[in-house]
């Protein structure tokens, strides 16, 4: 399965159906990948902190969210395929734009025949993918 960022971003901040399915996920004997780009949107939110002990918990939080977890890799593969994605997303009057990041996060989906673990409901739009949602309100 594949990590998306706003996922990481709820179990960091305890929600507590984010943390649900993560114990569920866990369960589970499928790999939980987190992609390169995740990483890189995490730390956005890390370089936004102006406090420097809340950056540090922050960081210290998402390395242990994703220590354990295989990453996935930016391939020339996945890169082309987010492209193509993207364009395809921005050329559609009924697909919303998928922006570069989720396009890569998809992208890695389809690679891996993996789902997206995501709130994110523009996923929900991608053809060959499967989102895995979770109560992202409560």
């Amino acid at each position: 399965m594949i990590l998306d960022t706003n996922f990481l971003g709820a179990l960091k901040d305890q929600h507590p159906g984010a943390r649900l399915k993560a114990q569920e996920l866990e369960l589970s004997a499928e790999p939980l990948r987190v992609p390169t780009i995740v990483a890189y949107e995490l730390f956005i939110s890390v370089g936004k902190t102006g406090d420097d002990v809340y950056k540090q918990q922050d960081r210290q939080a998402y390395r242990r969210l994703t220590a354990s977890k295989p990453k996935a890799e930016l391939t020339e593969a996945i890169a082309t395929q987010a492209g193509i994605l993207e364009g395809d997303h921005q050329r559609s009057d009924s697909k919303p734009n998928l922006g570069g990041g989720d396009a890569i996060i998809a992208a890695t989906a389809q690679q891996y025949d993996e789902p997206v673990v995501s709130d994110d409901t523009d996923f929900d739009h991608v053809d060959g993918i499967e989102r895995i949602g979770y109560d992202s309100e409560g």
